[in-house]
């Protein structure tokens, strides 16, 4: 019987430790870089849904938020933006490359790969700049 408790026992203390390790070295893909926003943040009131102060569905911008890129603005193709990858990151195997727009930024999302080791990184299509990273596991 004290036999069986003390294996108990033991099994639920390896048990808590290896759940903690793995939670300690994968909370690294639960944080997020947030974009800085230059200028004064000025909070517009909502009244039905639209923001006051509106005109013709268009929200006035205060300021110096970047406005959304246009296919024109933007400097980097996807090409250009997995050399910057593979040169940030040579022994990565890229996975995954996804144009996007959040926040009015446009950039590149890259996914890749080592047998031991993920990242994420983002690329700004404009200026080609590393703007967030987020290594895994």
């Amino acid at each position: 019987m004290k036999r069986s408790i003390i294996s108990f026992l033991v099994g639920v203390i390896v048990t808590g430790c290896a759940m903690g390790w793995f939670w300690y070295h994968d909370r690294e893909q639960y944080t997020r870089a947030i974009p800085a926003v230059k200028g004064s943040v000025q909070v517009a009131p909502v009244v039905n849904g639209t923001p006051a102060g509106t005109t013709n569905n268009a929200i006035q911008q205060t300021g110096a938020v970047a406005p959304q890129a246009t296919q024109q603005q933007v400097q980097i193709t996807q090409e250009k933006a997995m050399e910057i990858f593979k040169i940030a990151y040579p022994d990565y195997r890229i996975e995954k490359v996804k144009f996007d727009t959040d926040h009015g930024r446009a950039h590149y999302e890259i996914d890749g790969e080592t047998l031991t080791r993920e990242v994420e990184i983002k690329i700004d299509a404009v200026t080609g700049e590393i703007f967030q990273v987020k290594e895994g596991h």
